[in-house]
């Protein structure tokens, strides 16, 4: 090795000089003009020097080591970029706890990451609480490293002569912290930290002491339907003063809401039996109302209720919440039951109007009767309080104009376009108004209401107050923003056709989901009619194509009909679409949509863009056989396994028993199949085992290693397959590879799989790199490992499918039963049909 930066000169120098005498060796000769001149002109020598980027010294060091280079020789560049790709948590503690270098290296990458992944229900509650890594968890990051604080005292504070060292005087693991996540998990679990408890009281504290010190924090997931203290919005508030900008790097915020009607008494930690609640009522409009496209109208004798401003030490709901969040990527707020909630929400998504790119809102069971719930059009409705300081001040009345999504963009877009007057005097003539509204309520949804859903108590003074607000109101100038939303999931709310259309850019979207919403039959007719494909014009140039005005790719939906299977057809270009999950969960006998106009209306029409696909007829109580009108025919698995689908990477649907040994006799042509998901199988033999098929399919890849398949989900169980090789087994693993770092060769799960997705969702690329983490060391399960090993790790002969002699690299596949994993395959989480 060269010992200065003029001797690699040199070094490069002669080997340009003999390259060139070379060539004129072997007969090569340059014209005579370049061969004249190429001797008196020196060749272009890199400077070296530059490529170093200010690090000589490091090279130069290096360079003067008589020794050949060893891994800790390294720049710490070099190294960081190393350690980097290490991406197992256990390997990383190993590296810590090796060199001093290495674990300055190591700690942001062990921390970067606070995941809480509660176990199954199944799973015994003797064997899930012998370590509580919430609680040590947060103790770590609220406390830093108590070892790191007494060696400081020891080594500087007592001694005045001795310099403290510099890694441990700054021992906050909470700053490397980029993703912080309370997942869910069984109820009688969760209750324990429920807000209005000591022990919930003492979790959100603890929560906001950690949040305050992640300074990078990126993405803030509480999904556990406990409760949030205002502290932790307090703390996320606060991460933009560690910034001179005052903008934080927090761009996600998902919030799953508690039941704030249940009070139980705050001093008891005891939680009592969890009972199940009652099946929530139907949301229906009232009897007499019409819809319009912004919502049902008021129907005569039914007014809407008003509360008067209260007290914030009167309020049950936690203030603030989201009105003091800075600017958001991505914003998710599920199982809402409080309206202040949206108030806030509303004001965190005018904040974030220009930067919002992903919105998923969903409505709690009890509360989608409440009034704030349901999308109402009436002249003296408000959409938000504009003069309200904080929800509880607000003087409108609950129900609101255009109802949840109304009140979402409240702040960025106003319904109203003409003024009050004239709108009272049109609203004066029944016989105008019942000639504008385009839809009826009545014979949208059957003449059978919710008798849940009964007038509330006349309250006279309400239209006065609405009107008065709104008076005040029309002097203000006129919001006409729109949101520009690549993702948009939504949940048991009812949509409001003027919101959806005009206050959202469609041409940006590419992610839609909508579960359980009232009007999404309109929606479907009204962005066709809106979005109609622009076919060439007379006289342009042959070959001109359509355009088309949509760029979805991404759709969801558990009330499928004609109308969506027409939407997808001809509003959306082919080969267009990517993801597809439909069901139909509507408590009818039969679907409304045949499986025949599904496969020629939608897959067929995106058959090369395709890549997830689920299809599911069963109802909500999974009890019935309302699943065996979607079943697949010999005709569709036959075109799915024809290599007409070469992106298809994840398929879920039931299929029928005379089908499957076609299905995996031709499993060859569909080799980049992923993950395959099978809850119902028709007209198999009584009590049949999900694991017999696995192994089935386990053979044919054993036949065709080519084949991609990873995971298997059959009725109520789902597997792994695992491959290895003889070489793992001999270097003295008994389970070939699976317990250690060595061996196990999993097949990588496709990165295009979102959380919210989900959860989506919108990951980071060390999300991406879990999966490759929790396939090759499954055994292991820790904070950020969402995947379970229900077997135990010395398997049976059964579970292996072994050769009697193996030569060569010929690999060795096995199945491993596991929990679903929702959490990176988007079959599976979908099949929950809930956000």
């Amino acid at each position: 090795m060269a010992n200065s930066t003029d001797s690699s000169h040199s070094n490069l120098k002669e080997s340009l000089v003999s390259h060139w005498q070379t060539r004129q060796e072997n007969g090569q000769y340059l014209p005579e003009s370049s061969s004249s001149e190429l001797p008196a002109r020196e060749p272009a020598i890199p400077n070296i020097s530059k490529l170093l980027r200010g690090k000589g010294r490091e090279w130069e060091a290096i360079g003067a080591k008589p020794r050949p280079l060893q891994l800790l020789d390294l720049p710490v560049d070099i190294l960081r970029l190393i350690v980097k790709e290490v991406t197992h948590t256990n390997d990383l503690t190993s590296l810590a706890l090796t060199n001093s270098t290495l674990y300055y290296l190591t700690i942001p990458h062990i921390y970067a990451r606070f995941d809480i992944v509660w176990p199954d229900d199944t799973v015994p509650p003797s064997d899930s609480k012998n370590v509580d890594a919430l609680t040590y968890g947060l103790s770590t990051l609220c406390l830093g490293s108590k070892f790191a604080q007494r060696t400081r005292w020891l080594r500087g504070s007592s001694l005045g002569y001795v310099k403290p060292s510099e890694r441990l005087a700054d021992n906050q693991y909470a700053k490397y912290t980029r993703k912080f996540s309370l997942g869910n998990g069984p109820k009688d679990w969760t209750s324990e930290y429920m807000v209005t408890k000591e022990s919930g009281k003492m979790l959100g504290t603890l929560v906001a002491i950690a949040v305050g010190k992640m300074m990078n924090l990126e993405t803030f997931v509480w999904d556990m339907p406990t409760g949030v203290l205002s502290e932790v919005f307090m703390a996320l508030a606060s991460l933009q003063d560690c910034y001179p900008e005052g903008e934080s790097k927090l761009e996600k915020v998902w919030i799953r809401w508690h039941d704030n009607s249940e009070m139980p008494d705050a001093s008891s930690s005891i939680s009592s039996p969890i009972q199940p609640p009652p099946p929530p009522p139907l949301a229906a409009p009232p009897l007499g109302s019409t819809m319009t496209p912004v919502g049902n109208t008021l129907p005569p004798n039914y007014y809407l209720s008003i509360a008067p401003p209260i007290k914030y030490s009167e309020s049950q709901v936690e203030y603030p919440t989201f009105s003091v969040l800075p600017p958001l990527k991505s914003l998710t707020v599920l199982d809402i039951d409080e309206l202040a909630y949206l108030d806030e929400m509303s004001v965190l998504i005018e904040r974030s109007k220009s930067r919002l790119r992903e919105l998923r809102v969903g409505i709690s069971h009890k509360a989608r009767v409440a009034d704030f719930a349901q999308a109402w059009d009436s002249y003296g409705l408000q959409q938000v309080d504009h003069d309200a300081r904080w929800p509880g001040e607000s003087r409108i009345s609950d129900g609101r104009l255009g109802g949840v999504m109304g009140i979402l963009v409240g702040r960025i877009y106003d319904i109203r376009r003409k003024s009050t007057k004239i709108k009272e005097r049109e609203s004066t003539d029944p016989q105008e108004q019942s000639s504008a509204s385009q839809f009826n309520g009545v014979e949208a949804f059957g003449s059978g209401s919710n008798p849940a859903h009964v007038p509330h108590v006349l309250v006279p003074e309400v239209r006065q107050r609405d009107a008065a607000a709104a008076s005040s109101c029309a002097e203000r100038k006129r919001l006409d923003g729109k949101l520009q939303l690549e993702t948009l999931e939504l949940e048991r709310v009812p949509l409001s056709l003027q919101v959806c259309t005009k206050a959202i850019d469609w041409s940006v979207l590419t992610s839609l989901t909508i579960i359980d919403c009232m009007f999404v039959e309109h929606l479907w007719r009204t962005l066709k009619r809106q979005f109609h494909p622009t076919p060439p014009t007379h006289g342009s140039p042959a070959g001109t194509p359509t355009q088309y005005h949509l760029a979805l790719k991404h759709i969801h939906t558990d009330v499928t009909s004609s109308t969506l299977i027409s939407f997808i057809k001809e509003t959306l270009a082919p080969n267009s679409l990517e993801v597809l999950f439909l069901q139909d969960r509507r408590r009818t006998p039969l679907p409304a949509v045949k499986l025949d106009h599904i496969f020629k209306g939608a897959m067929k029409r995106h058959r090369s863009s395709l890549k997830k696909l689920l299809l599911d007829s069963s109802d909500e109580s999974g009890e019935s056989r309302r699943w065996t009108n979607w079943v697949l025919n010999s005709e569709i698995v036959s075109y799915i396994t024809s290599g007409r689908m070469p992106n298809l990477k994840e398929l879920s649907a039931a299929f029928d028993y005379k089908d499957w040994h076609p299905f995996l006799q031709r499993l060859p042509n569909v080799p980049q199949l992923r993950s395959l998901h099978i809850p119902h199988m028709l007209e198999h033999i009584a009590n049949f085992e999900p694991k017999e098929l696995a192994l089935q399919l386990v053979d044919i890849i054993t036949l065709r290693p080519e084949i991609q398949l990873c995971y298997v989900g059959i009725a109520t169980k789902c597997f792994e397959i695992l491959e290895t090789r003889p070489s793992d087994v001999s270097n003295g693993s008994p389970d070939g590879g699976l317990g250690g770092n060595q061996g196990a060769i999993v097949i990588e799960e496709d990165d295009d799989n979102e959380d919210g997705g989900s959860e989506a969702d919108e990951e980071t690329e060390e999300d991406d790199d879990d999966v490759n983490d929790d396939n090759s060391n499954a055994s292991q399960v820790d904070g950020g490992d969402d995947l379970t090993d229900v077997s135990d790790d010395a398997e049976s002969e059964a579970d292996s499918l072994q050769e009697g002699n193996l030569v060569g690299s010929a690999a060795r596949f096995r199945l491993r039963e596991i929990l679903f994993y929702d959490d990176k395959v988007a079959i599976f989480k979908a099949r929950h049909a809930r956000l």
